[in-house]
């Protein structure tokens, strides 16, 4: 029988400084291991020690703070909390802008009630990265002053990879390689800011701003079913709807346009592979798509190591080497988030409310 499995619940409300601090509080260790990995792999693919990358950072801190103050609050009150510099914590949640290369993944899948069984509108993701990593991450449960209450998967409560707020808006998204980064908006700022939004306008608005350094593909959707994917550079979008009720996606450009952009288009077949699975599995549950199928596709071990539920290549150097570390479904109707840490094929998924 199969184990329920999930991430530590950290849970803050307050102002920003506030809640920094208190996720900061609760989560210094993590900080701590997060860092020591990071500057790991900065030093690995750029050959450049962690104290240039705090250097480099300090660049993005003027866009950072012009685009989102609150944010930039947070996180010094996340340094009083753990005791650890505010410089390196900014560093940390610029960290993909100055080693863009190593861990690339995550397969997104997206239903409204046009697919849906008892038609729900469900966000579900799975989070490739560096199994080293998989210690640091939270499941954050914040309750901001004055703004929607939320839950993220969250880097040492930090930075955080995908979430939905009590407003019915959620943001997953993947990992891409665009060829025109440049100092401007950290990419993990927007992430952050869509868990402020009470409609899909503002959530749209906030995933893409212009000014960016460069972004991920930003899937945003809300409870009435409307869902975007926003397949970003640093200079260019396309807004992506699904039309059909349903879309997947991975990580390279699906938009004709877009294309141009990719850093290297040699090195997708990884990434075309789970897109195609991921979108003919979810064809096939058309209509009776439910929390429960959605994370059958989650678990489809096809063309393991690089599967959708993807395993650890051991051809692959550990640095280099890309696997699922935790799984979450949004169901933005009943404001549930089902969520398992580690690889879908070995445990059970754990059920969160927001309404609770």
């Amino acid at each position: 029988m199969a184990k329920r499995s999930s991430l530590p619940l950290i849970e803050a409300s307050g102002k920003p400084h506030e809640m920094g601090r208190e996720i900061g509080r609760k989560c210094a260790a993590r900080a701590v291991a997060y860092r020591k990995s990071i500057g790991t792999a900065i030093q690995y693919y750029t050959g450049s020690p962690w104290s240039k990358a705090i250097e480099m950072a300090k660049s993005y801190m003027p866009h950072a703070d012009e685009f989102y103050p609150d944010y930039v609050e947070e996180i010094r009150g996340f340094a009083e909390g753990s005791k650890l510099p505010f410089d390196d914590l900014f560093a940390l949640c610029c960290h993909e802008l100055m080693s863009p290369e190593g861990f690339k993944g995550c397969t997104d899948i997206v239903a409204n009630g046009d697919v849906t069984q008892d038609g729900n509108v469900l966000a579900g993701h799975n989070e490739d990265w560096s199994w080293d990593q998989l210690p640091t991450v939270v499941f954050l449960h914040a309750r901001p002053k004055g703004k929607p209450e939320f839950f993220t998967t969250s880097y040492a409560g930090l930075v955080p990879s995908c979430g939905m707020n009590s407003s019915g808006i959620s943001i997953t998204g993947n990992a891409l390689s665009p060829n025109d980064t440049r100092v401007g908006i950290p990419k993990i700022f927007p992430v952050r800011k869509v868990m402020e939004a009470k409609r899909i306008g503002e959530a749209m608005d906030y995933a893409m701003p212009s000014g960016r350094a460069s972004s991920y593909n930003n899937i945003v959707c809300d409870k009435n079913g409307e869902m975007y994917s926003l397949e970003g550079s640093a200079t260019d979008r396309a807004a992506l709807y699904a039309l059909d009720g349903y879309m997947v996606h991975t990580n390279h450009y699906t938009a004709e346009w877009m294309r141009k952009f990719e850093s290297d288009p040699g090195s997708l077949a990884c990434s075309t592979f789970r897109y195609n699975r991921a979108l003919r599995l979810l064809e096939d549950q058309l209509g009776a798509v439910t929390p429960d199928s959605m994370m059958s596709i989650f678990r489809d071990h096809v063309n393991k190591p690089g599967s959708i539920c993807r395993h650890a290549d051991p051809k692959i150097h550990p640095l280099d080497v890309s696997e699922t570390i935790f799984s979450v479904i949004y169901d933005l109707t009943k404001l549930e988030a089902y969520l398992l840490k580690g690889k879908p094929c070995d445990g059970d998924y754990v059920k969160y409310s927001l309404r609770e």
